[in-house]
């Protein structure tokens, strides 16, 4: 590995725990003071995304008199004078909820405010765009039910109704300008000319102070303007503490509390509250830590969504209720639904450190969506969430999470870091791992038949702070890591933790760049995709840096280190032991642990859950190839046989070169994409390198082709009965307007008749059925044979479905001439040279129209269960993936060099 991948530094240093955080579509995200780092692992020397955070004003909770300051329920806020900027608490969401089907980025602030952010796809820039507040939402339901309290409603506008705010409400109030900067709508005064000013919500019956006088200017839908009126105050930046500028707010009008103006010059009426009121309701919008859930499907299992977990200083938990978009774009990415507010938990009696999300499956094969949430008093929950509730939760009026156990230690100290991990057997405990500002460190195991904590254990793990917890391979191991600059491994055996240490010997293909004598503390460490590598951020010591080039830049460094060679708990496969006579015992031993952690990692990945992103694996075994490939060849012989072998039959090396298309149509699409992935980075990577094997490059080359000859006559075959059951749906008289339409249906039919003797007989009916449909055939799918150039109008003839060359009739032309097409790796049409299309960055395809997500989850090919004319509309409802048809990989925007990318692979 080379030691790019190791070690980056980072211009801002982290103060909170958990700071840092990987995605599952391969970016790691830092919360580095007062920006948020994006990194992507596979090229740390590159560009980098950035979520810059901006001082914001406090929400207009209400004003108190002079003489309330002096309250104990005030002293803290009094005495609060950090106005810089900073994150405390960052979450990535699963793939998928991003209009590019990438992931959302939540971001809690100091001031305790969270924002979602999404890639910069169709901007071109490097900054993420946010595209939620939720403080916001929350301030406006609270503000609706006048914050729980009796006393009545504190605005002239919510007088109406206290109750609980309709969705639609909570989130057509993005747009109400409450006057102060924490709306999603930008100043006037950094509106540019010509831009559209969203008019605030009026309440018929209720005075504004802008309704006098007959400026028209006042209600115009856009201003051309940029400054505010003179008859207004101008807006000023407040670099005060709240309570200074209640001060302000309560002496600026007179003894009358209803004549009290803000001071930003919206002249907005704001309440005389008593302290108390004013602790508890700052309290309650200051938000601490985020996290997200794992996805979980629908009732109608089309679409999907998850739960964002806000936990506040008050000791409130609030739900906020995420959707997958319909629909997924490179282009104009403003797809992204709105949160759903699902309600309020009190968890604890005051503030909430952490949490950490979990799903698991009880004895009644039901399951549950678990909740951990630890306090600054030191109390640790564990909460159950009721999927079917919260799948048809639309409004706050209940909360569908119940309590179901409350962990009891010694320990008072606060918590700092907590982590959820479900085995794989036995399905109904659950491992929880909890981290305190001691540094000590508590493990135990839930019973979800019991629902009662057992086995309880507590070591001293660290001298100060954990600042961050992470299971790993399905709860057999754990790591942590401390303020005292310490990243440890712990094995979870017999509901005991035994520290193994964490191994970063690996062949090397350069000496790795330590940079550990220069650090100071350490702020969190996350997994890798493949639980091959860890990521470990640490502060930078200014004494030990150069004071004129180094410690002003650089005041942290993220650590990537790797972990695959040491024992993690599972069994050593000794089926790969090869014999190298150059390398130690420690060596093979240490080559052993890395093909067994490598193997498991490859077999966790053949479930359709998971996502296809496995960069540490491939990346590890490039390093294989380079410095060991005879064990490399040895290592993935065993995964080949193993991926296609059953529990009755064990299939061999030779057996699987014989009758390759045979196995490969009974075994699943993940698994073809997993075994085309190896073959086209790893082991076809440099065939004429100086360690590449002819014979060995034959078989993976004819392994691929095998392969991805498979998988286009599944996507054929598809699509084919795509169309059938569009028609037969229409002569139902059922509507299909929910299914995938097919498209490039003619160049399947071209493609099945040049390759008619090696498809599949199934594939050759379904392709005669399709021709007899006749010119019906337009009603249920779109059906063109006629193609041309985009350049010369010239015709387009099928000869490849992969690229085409236009025919110009002109003769002056020379054939070298003529214009080089890319098709539609999905559908074999021509892509579009106007609009951007979607992009492989493993095989390098192109891809136009997208395929369901269905296609990607089939157990075996179409075309041996093609018989059965009786196809379930879910199958083609589900909605469409940008996913590679034959990598199973993440689709995305060719991007230049400059800007920000994924690397899945």
């Amino acid at each position: 590995m080379a030691p790019h991948y190791q070690a980056t530094t980072l211009i801002a240093s982290p103060s909170y725990p958990d700071a840092i955080t990987w995605s599952s579509d391969n970016l790691v995200a830092v919360a580095s003071g007062h920006i948020v780092t994006i990194l992507n692992p596979a090229a740390l020397d590159g560009p980098r995304g950035l979520v810059v955070l901006r001082p914001r004003d406090p929400f207009p909770i209400g004003v108190v008199s002079r003489e309330d300051l002096f309250e104990p329920s005030l002293v803290p806020t009094s005495l609060a004078r950090d106005t810089e900027p900073c994150a405390r608490s960052v979450s990535w969401s699963q793939q998928g909820f991003a209009p590019n089907s990438g992931c959302l980025l939540a971001v809690c602030t100091v001031d305790g405010h969270v924002n979602l952010y999404r890639p910069p796809v169709s901007e071109f820039c490097d900054d993420w765009v946010k595209v939620a507040d939720i403080s916001q939402l929350l301030f406006n339901y609270y503000q609706n039910i006048n914050f729980g309290e009796d006393d009545g409603p504190s605005f002239p506008q919510e007088k109406a109704n206290i109750d609980h705010a309709p969705q639609e409400k909570l989130n057509n109030k993005h747009t109400l300008d409450t006057g102060y900067a924490g709306e999603l709508q930008e100043p006037l005064s950094l509106r540019g000319p010509g831009r559209r000013k969203r008019k605030p919500v009026r309440v018929e019956g209720y005075v504004y102070d802008d309704d006098d006088g007959d400026d028209t200017s006042k209600d115009a839908d856009f201003s051309l303007n940029p400054c505010p009126t003179s008859t207004k105050i101008p807006m000023k930046k407040i670099d005060m503490p709240v309570h200074e500028m209640a001060v302000v707010i309560a002496q600026a009008g007179s003894q009358n509390t209803k004549e009290a103006f803000s001071y930003n010059g919206e002249n907005k009426l704001l309440p005389l509250i008593t302290a108390k009121q004013y602790s508890r309701r700052n309290a309650l919008l200051s938000s601490l830590v985020v996290a997200w859930s794992p996805v979980l499907p629908s009732h109608n299992t089309i679409s999907h969504w998850c739960i964002l977990a806000v936990g506040s200083k008050s000791g409130d938990v609030s739900f906020w209720k995420i959707y997958k978009p319909g629909h997924y774009t490179v282009d104009v990415c403003t797809v992204t639904k709105d949160p759903i507010f699902v309600g309020v938990l009190q968890a604890h009696n005051s503030s909430v450190c952490a949490m950490s999300w979990e799903v698991s499956c009880s004895r009644s094969s039901k399951s549950s969506l678990l909740l951990a949430t630890g306090c600054s008093d030191g109390s640790v929950k564990i909460w159950s969430g009721d999927i079917e509730g919260l799948n048809q939760c639309t409004d706050a009026k209940e909360v569908s999470f119940s309590s179901v156990a409350e962990v009891t230690t010694n320990s008072s100290a606060p918590v700092s870091s907590i982590s959820l991990s479900t085995p794989a057997q036995p399905r109904r405990e659950v491992n929880l791992a909890v981290g305190r500002v001691s540094g000590s460190l508590e493990t135990c195991i839930l019973d979800l038949c019991s629902n009662k904590v057992e086995n309880s254990s507590e070591c001293h793990a660290h001298d100060r702070v954990v600042t961050g917890l992470s299971w790993g391979l399905d709860g057999h191991c754990l790591y942590s890591c401390s303020q005292d600059n310490s990243a440890r491994c712990w094995i979870f055996e017999k509901n005991q933790l035994e520290e193994v240490p964490v191994h970063t010997n690996f062949p090397e293909l350069k000496e790795s760049i330590d940079l550990s004598v220069v650090s100071h503390q350490c702020f969190g460490l996350t997994l890798g995709p493949g639980e091959v590598m860890i990521a470990v951020v640490r502060s930078l010591d200014p004494n030990m840096l150069d004071q004129m080039y180094q410690a002003r830049t650089q005041k942290a460094v993220v650590e990537f280190i790797w972990i695959g060679g040491q024992f993690l708990g599972i069994p050593l496969n000794k089926d790969i032991y090869i014999s190298n006579k150059q390398s130690a015992k420690s060596s093979e031993t240490n080559f052993l642990w890395w093909g067994s952690n490598i193997l498991w990692s490859l077999k966790n990945y053949e479930k359709c859950e998971t996502g296809l992103v496995l960069w540490d694996v491939i990346a590890a075994l490039q390093v294989l190839m380079k410095s060991a490939p005879a064990f490399l060849e040895t290592l993935m012989h065993k995964w080949v046989t193993d991926l296609f072998s059953d529990d009755q039959q064990r299939v061999s090396i030779d057996a699987l070169c014989q009758c390759r298309k045979d196995m490969m149509s009974n075994v699943s699409s993940r698994k073809l994409h997993l075994l085309n992935i190896i073959c086209r980075k790893v082991m076809l990577r440099d065939p004429a390198g100086e360690n590449g094997n002819s014979t060995s490059t034959d078989l993976w080359s004819s392994l691929l082709l095998s392969s991805e000859r498979e998988l286009r006559e599944r996507l054929v075959a598809f699509t084919f009965a795509a169309v059938l059951n569009r028609k037969s749906y229409f002569l139902k008289g059922t509507c299909a307007e929910n299914m995938w339409f097919p498209v490039g249906v003619a160049q399947m039919r071209s493609w099945v008749s040049m390759n008619s003797g090696g498809v599949h007989n199934q594939l050759r009916s379904l392709s005669s059925t399709i021709k007899r449909l006749g010119s019906r055939i337009n009603s249920v799918c779109e059906y063109s044979a006629k193609e041309t150039c985009a350049y010369c109008s010239a015709p387009v003839h099928f000869e490849s479905p992969d690229i085409a060359l236009c025919g110009s009739v002109d003769p002056t032309i020379v054939p070298t001439e003529r214009h080089k097409l890319s098709r539609c790796a999905a559908s074999m049409r021509l892509c579009s040279v106007l609009e951007p299309t979607w992009y492989c960055v493993c095989c390098g395809g192109m891809v136009d129209k997208l395929v369901p997500e269905t296609y990607f989850t089939m157990k075996t090919s179409p075309l041996l269960n093609a018989a059965d004319p009786d196809v379930e509309l879910s199958l083609y409802s589900a909605p469409a993936v940008p996913r590679c048809p034959f990598c199973g990989i993440l689709l995305q925007r060719l991007m230049p060099e400059f800007l920000l990318s994924v690397s899945p692979v």
